[in-house]
Formats: structure tokens, sequence, C-alpha cells
């Protein structure tokens, strides 16, 4: 987006018609394909990969923060009094090519990831870290932004000017020059830190896939997924044959509910427990103590005595205070529920000893003896491709009116994106294009673990633009020729992500910055925790759950066990999530000074003062925490147990409208999922829904309490 030429908010750029959709250009030589990408014409456009080499990055970035600079010169030197069209929308436009070249920059970081793009990732974000804390700490900028009358403002671009003023005052603007210094020095050091986090952890993930000399060490596995681990040993090059099984982000890895071996059970989880902290050159013990030792100084600059304080400053939450009283109130439940399944266990199975690595195939037992489950039985009934058309597209189309469909350039074929792997698809309404979905569904190398939803392209009536969106999961590739059939927490995934895409795709905002999925993170959460109901829901799972050989619908007697089996595991789920969301705000809490060496021995001590139980290991461990210390969730890893209240609350409102009401899906994509932070998110909640939530629905949710009934 150019720094001039865009009319005033009231008089916004009228939105791109969607109605053709551009190649990935042709990058002429000589050029740089990254500038090219983020100073493109307004449209739907995939950025030319290809063409794209890390040195593009650095010179890009160079420029960038060039043309901003003299943005800022340009806003600063006009000799009419400040206004929301030459101050503000001036600000946002200085703003944007960063945020752009931002986006694709994550897309390398965390889809493209290799060792030279990550060096070159590392000093491009350097460059536009501290660029865009110059803008933020500049006191000219800040008293012009100040002097903008705002009385006659309209509600949207009032409380617009008003955040973009708290984005100065929160990174700290007001205070003097030393200390804005101090900042600056500190938040580009904390940006270096993270990314070589997510190096050392990305690297020692792959270092850690675990091999297997023999086929038995494997039984209990899918026949599937003893190929494809194969295949992969095969393709690794090192000639040791065998098999091999990768790592995917979290500490209880999906083969340890299946693998009969408890040998083989116990390697795959002290693999999995040893990332990042058995010394070398990707130990992450060391980046852990400096991140946590400079965001307490920060927050301490900032005005507050935590990191978890100045970050809940920004969340809806009230403090870091009413954020551990929601956690206490779900542990007691779910330790009550866990101490029951391992008392069942025993009853059932009598193990001689249960560890750690173990929990989670003694649940799988116990689910599958009481309710006659077998979860390769089931996953045939879950084939990717099925799941996402005749799962996820048609409740989205039933509830909210969109299609969605694969996308093709001017010569008919398939648009191309990133990888092989990524499927680009429309989604349309009313016979017009309103954003692209890029769906990238299996595990690399190069890639980090886990599922997010991210967006190349933020849309805005400022801008004209639509939205590009990105899903990416980690789903283990099936062998050659064989189909990809999901377990039944890879089909909530899927429904989840997407709940986020829709967040994104719907949004109906004036600024790209304020637009879709831009809330507070324990909002941000709520709209894909909710999406997650269709998964289960009777007016949904006969519609793409069918075999995949004999294309029989699946029958009603397995689906009424899938559902009573759903809270098996419960709370041990539970317990391992609130672990790790209790270590992310006891490293938060720490304050200036306070600097823990021991990584260790803190967290241990952390969780034993809180009497966790030993059979059940965080979700993640500090030392590959990757969403506390390179994804933005920071003292906020609580968002989603946040988020899931205002979730349980909404899904029982959609049961009481009859499930998948097209009027009711309508309402609340306007009211809700539209405005995006252009509107408080939580006034907007209790407007709709007429009251603040509370804890009732996310126990019944959990199965902690007796729940409602279920629309048919």
């Amino acid at each position: 987006m150019h720094s001039d030429g865009h009319p005033a908010a009231s008089e916004p750029t009228p939105p791109n018609d969607g109605t053709a959709l551009a190649s990935t250009p042709v990058t002429a030589p000589g050029s740089n394909p990254v500038l090219d990408y983020i100073h493109g014409p307004v449209g739907l456009r995939l950025p030319d990969v290809a063409a794209i080499e890390p040195g593009h990055f650095t010179t890009a970035a160079e420029a960038v923060v060039a043309a901003q600079r003299q943005a800022v010169a340009a806003i600063l030197a006009q000799a009419e009094e400040p206004s929301l069209t030459n101050t503000t929308i001036r600000i946002d436009q200085a703003k944007e090519p960063a945020f752009r070249l931002q986006a694709l920059m994550r897309l390398f970081e965390s889809n493209l990831q290799t060792e030279q793009f990550g060096t070159a990732l590392a000093a491009a974000s350097q460059h536009l870290v501290r660029s865009h804390l110059d803008l933020l700490l500049n006191g000219s900028l800040f008293a012009r932004l100040e002097a903008v009358p705002t009385s006659d403002l309209n509600p949207e671009d009032k409380r617009h000017h008003e955040l973009l003023i708290r984005d100065f005052v929160r990174t700290g603007v007001r205070l003097d020059d030393a200390e804005r210094e101090r900042v600056a020095e500190l938040s580009a050091e904390l940006d270096r830190l993270e990314k070589a986090f997510s190096r050392h952890l990305a690297a020692d993930t792959s270092a850690l896939a675990v091999h297997f000399e023999n086929a038995e060490e494997l039984t209990g596995l899918p026949e599937a997924a003893v190929q494809a681990a194969a295949e992969r040993a095969g393709a690794d090059g090192d000639g040791q044959g065998g098999y091999v099984l990768p790592l995917l982000n979290f500490t209880q890895q999906p083969q340890l509910a299946q693998l009969h071996e408890p040998a083989s059970r116990q390697r795959i989880f002290e693999h999995s427990i040893a990332r990042g902290c058995r010394g070398g050159e990707h130990d992450t013990r060391q980046i852990v103590s400096d991140i946590t030792a400079l965001r307490a100084e920060l927050a301490q600059l900032l005005g507050f005595r935590s990191f978890a304080e100045y970050t809940i400053d920004d969340e809806t939450a009230d403090s870091p205070d009413a954020v551990g009283d929601l956690l206490a109130g779900v542990l007691n439940p779910a330790r009550q529920t866990f101490e029951a399944e391992i008392a069942a266990i025993h009853e059932q199975f009598a193990p001689e000893q249960i560890a750690s690595a173990d929990v989670r195939y003694w649940l799988q037992r116990l689910q599958s003896e009481r309710y006659s489950l077998d979860p390769q039985q089931v996953a045939a009934y879950f084939e990717l491709n099925r799941v996402l058309h005749d799962g996820v597209f048609y409740a989205a189309g039933r509830l909210y009116g969109v299609e969605f469909r694969p996308a093709t350039d001017e010569s008919g074929e398939p648009v191309k994106a990133w990888h092989p792997d990524v499927t680009v698809y429309e989604a349309v309404e009313n016979d017009r294009v309103i954003g692209l979905i890029c769906v990238d569904p299996f595990a690399r190398d190069g890639k980090r673990g886990g599922a997010w939803m991210d967006q190349l392209i933020s849309p805005g009536r400022l801008t004209g633009e639509l939205p590009i969106i990105s899903m990416t999961m980690n789903i283990t590739r099936p062998a050659a020729g064989q189909p990809c059939l999901l377990s039944m927490d890879e089909v909530r995934t899927l429904f989840h992500e997407f709940g986020h895409v829709f967040h994104g795709l719907f949004s109906d905002s004036t600024y790209p910055d304020r637009a879709g999925t831009a809330v507070p993170r324990d909002y941000v959460e709520f709209p894909s925790q909710l999406n997650e109901m269709w998964a289960l829901h009777p007016q949904v799972l006969p519609h793409y759950a069918r075999h995949v050989e004999t294309e029989e619908p699946i029958p009603e007697a397995l689906v009424e066990r899938i559902r009573e089996a759903d809270d098996v595991g419960a709370g041990f789920d539970t317990i391992e999530y609130l672990a790790a969301a209790l270590l992310d705000q006891s490293w938060h809490l720490l304050e200036a000074g306070e600097r823990v060496d021991d990584v260790l021995t803190f967290e241990t001590a952390v969780l034993e003062a809180a009497h966790f139980s030993p059979l059940v290991p965080p979700r993640y461990r500090t030392t590959y925490f990757s969403h506390i210390f390179t994804s933005g969730y920071a003292a906020g890893y609580y968002a989603y147990m946040q988020a899931e209240m205002l979730a349980a609350f909404a899904t029982e409102w959609f049961e009481e409208q009859g499930g998948l009401n097209p009027k009711a899906g309508d309402a609340f994509r306007r009211a809700v999922l539209a405005p995006g932070f252009s509107t408080d998110p939580m006034e907007t909640f209790t407007d709709f829904f007429g009251q603040r939530p509370d804890v009732g629905p996310l126990l019944r949710r959990r199965g902690f309490a007796p729940r409602h009934e279920t629309a048919d």
C-alpha cells in the first residue's frame, strides 16, 4: 500500500470485486520478488515463493524501513492541523508494508524454514522491529496523533484512533529518552532470541525423530503409519533403514496411545521431553532464561510489576489473579476426573505400573474396551478431503451461506502456492469471491509443529483488499497410494483451525490491523473453539463420516459410542493443559531482577507447589514451549481456557437456536465475527448474548458436569 492516495475512513476504497484471481506473478530478472509482492496491486495474489531467495528478505526489510522513515517525516512536515486523514490514517499507511512483509516472513519461518532462510529472516526481523519501535517511540509523531480532534469521528474511527494511541503508550512513548532507547534495545533483543528459540527447537525436534530397527517395536500402529515410518527412514538417506517416527510439537506424541510395547512408548516419550534440554547447540535453556529476564525488565520499564501483568492488561481477562482463579476453578474438577480415570484403569486392567509414557495408552485401552472403539476403525470414516469438503465446508455453507471451490488461474489450472501439498480454495458468497484459503495439511521438514491459521493479507475497506488466509496442520503423510485418515483429535483440530479461518474471512472492518483475528489472544480462540462443536454434531457428522472403502455412512451406534467415549481422558487432557498454562504464568510473573538460570528446577518447583501429578507432564515443557517463546502467547497460554469459556457459552446458545440455523449463523457472523477489533470484543459478546459468560458451560463442555441436550 502506498503512503498517499487513500481516502479518509468515511469514504473508504471500494473492496476488490474478487472476479479474477491473479496467477503467481512472474518476477523480472534483477527485481526483488518480496517487494514485488508486498507493493503489488490490490487483488488476490500469492507470492512467487520459488523466486524468493534468503537475501531478498534482507534487502526488502531495508527498503521498507527506509520508506517508513520517509513516510513518518512527511507526516511531521505537514503544515495542516492534525486530522484523522492526514495523521492517523497516514500512520497506518506508513506501517502497512512492514506488516505485509512480516506476514510473508511468518510463512517462511513456519512453513518453509531452512537454515539459510532462518538467518536472513532473523536479520530482516531485526530491521523491522527497530523501525516499528522507532515509529511508536517517536514523541513528535505521538504529539501530532494526540492532537487529532475526535469529537466528530464515527465510533469505528474513534476506537481505531484511541487504540493507536494506546499502542504508542504501551510501547513506552511517554518514557524519557534513555528509557525509550532501552525499550528499543530490549524489544530488538527479544525478537532475536525468539527467532533463535524457534530455530533451535525446529532443529532439535528433527534431530530427535525416533529410529526403530524392527517393525515388531511398532506393534499397535496402523499399517499405513508403519509404511510411512519406513518411507521416512529411507528418505533420510543415512543408510540406517528401519523406521523413523518424527516428533510433533507437544509432549504426548500420538503414537503413545497406540504402541503396545512399553519400551517403544518410553523411548518416544524420552525423546519428546528431551527437546531443548540435552545440551549442545540446540539447547534452549539459556534462551529461556534470557527471554524471561528481559521480558520482566521490559514490563518494569513500562510500569508493570511483571510481564504477565503487562500482557493481561491488553486482554479481556481482568488481571493475573483472575487468570489464576479461572485455572484453579477448572483444576479441581479435572483432578477428580483424572483420579477416577486412573482408578478405572487399575480396576479394569490391573497394570503393574503406569509411567507418564503409558497413560495415553491405558486411557485409549479404557476407551476402546468400555465403548468397543478401535482408533483404526474410527479413522476409516474420516478421510481428510471428505472431512474438509463435506464436513467443515458443508457446516460453514449451511450456517454462513458461503461455498468453497478450488482456485484456478486464468488458464484453468489449479493455483500454485508455496508447496505442492497446498491446495488453494476460493470462498464464494452470492457468486462473488470474498477471500482465498490456502490449506497446508502435512508434516514435513522445515515446518514447525502444531496447527495454525495466519493471514498473508488482512482485509480492510481502507485498502480494498480481501483476505488471503493460510491454514496449516502437521498430519502425518500417508504412505504412497494410501488415503489420509484422521484421528478424532485431528478432525477436531481441522474444525478448530477453520474457526480461525472464518473469523478472518468474514471480517468487515475499515482498518486491516483491526480486522478479523486482530483481537486479544484470550478472545481469538473463541471462534475457533466454537467451530469445534460441529465436528460431532448430528446435523454435520453424517454428511461427511463415510467409510473410506465401502462409502457406508458411519453407523449411529458407533457415533453414540464416540460421543460417550469423548469424555475418557478429559481429566488428563485438562490437567496437562493447565500445567502448561501455569508454567507460562509462573515464568511471566517473575519481576525485574528475578532471573532463573536453572530452568528445569524452576519448572519442577512450580508443578510440585501446585500438586500436579508426575503422571501428567505439561502439554509443553518449558524448553519446547513454542507458544510462549516464539508464537506470541507469552503470559497468554491461559487464553485457550478463557476463550473456551466463551465458546462453551456460545455453543449452548447455538443449540438453543436449533443447531445449524442459517438465521442464527448470519446474526452471529455479522454481530460477533465481522467486527474483529473494531469494537470491544467483550462488549460485543455481552450485547449479542445478553449476559457475561460463566464457567458452568465450560465444565459441561469438558464433561465435568451434566450436559444439556443437543439439537438434532
